[in-house]
């Protein structure tokens, strides 16, 4: 584990033992709030993960604690990171209301100064020599503790409560980390022999000066927004073109639609129907040269505008991307052509021959959906009910999107088909065993990672978006049990909302991603961190899924 050493193996297994016998005084269950666990927070140059120890209540937004993070020199980090009981540790925590992180630092942030940094490490992330840096810059951004204290080695104990400039303490002080805001830190100057508790207790003497636009008053702002403000401020930004008939712009274009249904607001129907018109009219070509899987799911929005306007055109639209999947004469195919064996089009292809039965009433399109949709699960559904992405990939990756889009795909489709469908059960029963199996991924925060079930992996704002809209739906519509998946979306929502600035610039988008050959692939597939068309469109439609499921009084956030 790079970064960690065996005494903090052994932190965590004593502290596991010695729980059972402290349990009786405080309650198993705040106790285990403040038991530091091993947490990985990112993928280093070698492959390895990240690992550090944090307290569990680090990451609850509901836990009103302070919360420290740590950052100890290598060099220090073997005896700093030792303590003999964890549990009398976590018990120690608790009451001084303090969560801790603890974090070995990598490239040698805690002994160097601006040579190491080597600003700006909040652009292309995450890949390259300096990735832990990038792990670890952005993870602070959007944890935003109330300080992070960086420990260096030395002969004596003392407090450096203004940092050298050009330092990382001093970068986290002056920069708007991850592009949220800045951080208050200050360094520590240790002995190898000090304990956690003492340092700890020595920060409350101290007064840590403050910093100007504060990422955690940013945070909280931003969690404050209602899911039609946050709509509304996506809506701004996103869903204002379609150049092309692709999905990501259609589904925030299906989005202002979604937020005109939550607000009312009939001028949000007439101005994505102004932008589909050259295509309804003819006058640009819907399908294009080489039609493909996002074409294809690009119609969705003229199913949605022929649902809401009963406009033929629309409806001609949809039939003419359904019946690709189709031979000439009129057989049905094995699946949607341009499937690419991807995970990926279950969405792709699926949906838009649901709402072709649905809008012309013809049996062939529902039959063809199901055909579609079984073979690519029998394509792609891994045992342990996730999807891998790439049949080029002999690890079978999870791609975090790659399952977004099973999960999206299903509720449109189940959105699209007759309650008295032959096919329906069969539907239902695949949409809840995939997101049963997604439910155990969510992290603390509330997110799904880059790669579903590798935690060391980044936190990723699609699959998130998708799987939440997934549930919200699933929920709204009475598909799925309130009383599991209503907290699943109550966790995940505040993590989306941090994640989207009020000039809707987003954290942490994967790249497009094709087939990838390897695990490693996709742990190092870009994430983008500002304005994003693909997840602005997943960001608009799981924030009015939301209001809606909130106006229809069928999910409770608070």
């Amino acid at each position: 584990m790079p970064g960690i050493s065996w005494p903090l193996v052994r932190l965590i297994t004593v502290g596991l033992l010695g729980l059972v016998c402290r349990t009786s005084a405080m309650g198993e269950d705040r106790l285990q709030a403040w038991l530091p666990v091993a947490k990985a927070y990112g993928v280093a140059v070698d492959g390895e993960p990240l690992t550090s120890v944090q307290s569990p209540a680090f990451l609850d937004p509901s836990t009103n604690v302070s919360r420290v993070l740590l950052i100890a020199s290598p060099s220090l980090a073997p005896s700093y990171f030792d303590q003999a009981d964890a549990a009398g540790f976590a018990a120690g925590l608790r009451l001084r209301d303090r969560a801790i992180w603890l974090v070995s630092a990598p490239d040698g942030i805690a002994d160097a100064n601006a040579e190491a940094l080597q600003q700006p490490i909040d652009g292309k992330a995450y890949a390259g020599k300096r990735v832990a840096t990038q792990y670890l810059w952005r993870s602070i951004g959007l944890a935003a503790p109330d300080v992070v204290v960086v420990v260096k080695p030395g002969s004596e104990n003392r407090w450096v409560l203004q940092p050298q400039t050009g330092s990382f303490a001093d970068a986290l002080r002056r920069s708007s980390v991850a592009g949220i805001g800045s951080v208050a830190a200050v360094e520590f100057i240790a002995t190898p022999e000090i304990s956690l508790l003492d340092v700890i207790d020595q920060l409350g003497d101290q007064t840590i000066p403050a910093v100007e636009k504060s990422a955690q008053v940013e945070l909280v702002q931003r969690r404050e927004r209602s899911a039609k403000g946050v709509a509304t401020v996506l809506s701004k930004r996103y869903g204002n073109a379609l150049d092309s008939v692709n999905y990501q712009q259609a589904l925030a274009l299906i989005g202002r639609l979604q937020l005109g249904d939550r607000t009312g607001d009939a001028t949000q129907l007439a101005a994505v129907q102004r932008i589909a018109e050259p295509y309804a009219a003819g006058a640009k070509s819907a399908l294009g040269d080489k039609p493909n899987g996002g074409v294809f799911a690009g119609h969705l929005l003229f199913a949605e505008l022929a649902n809401r306007t009963q406009d033929p055109r629309y409806v001609a639209l949809v039939r003419a991307a359904a019946e690709h999947a189709f031979t000439a004469d009129g057989q049905m195919r094995d699946a949607m052509p341009t499937h690419s064996e991807m995970s990926d089009a279950v969405f792709m292809g699926t949906p838009i021959l649901v709402a072709a039965g649905n809008l012309t009433g013809e049996q062939r399109y529902f039959d063809m959906a199901i055909r579609h949709l079984r073979f690519m699960l029998e394509l792609n559904l891994r045992d342990d009910g996730l999807h891998q992405h790439s049949p080029l990939d002999p690890a079978g990756t999870a791609w975090g999107r790659g399952n977004g889009f099973p999960a999206l795909g299903m509720a449109l489709s189940l959105s699209w088909l007759p309650e008295n469908s032959l096919y329906r059960e069969e539907m239902l029963t695949a949409f809840r065993s995939h997101l049963a199996a997604m439910r155990k991924y969510q992290d603390r925060s509330g997110m799904w990672h880059q790669v579903v079930d590798r935690p060391e992996s980044y936190p990723e704002f699609t699959v998130t978006c998708m799987t939440t809209m997934a549930i919200a739906r699933g929920l709204r519509m009475g598909w799925l049990d309130p009383e599991i998946y209503v907290p699943v979306v109550q966790r995940a929502w505040p993590a989306i909302q941090s994640r989207i600035a009020s000039d809707a610039q987003l954290i942490d988008v994967c790249t497009g991603t094709g087939k990838q050959k390897s695990l490693r692939d996709y742990f190092d597939r870009t994430a983008i961190r500002g304005h994003d068309t693909r997840g602005g469109a997943m960001a608009i439609l799981v924030a009015t899924e939301i209001a809606l499921g909130q106006r229809e009084g069928k999910l409770k956030l608070d």
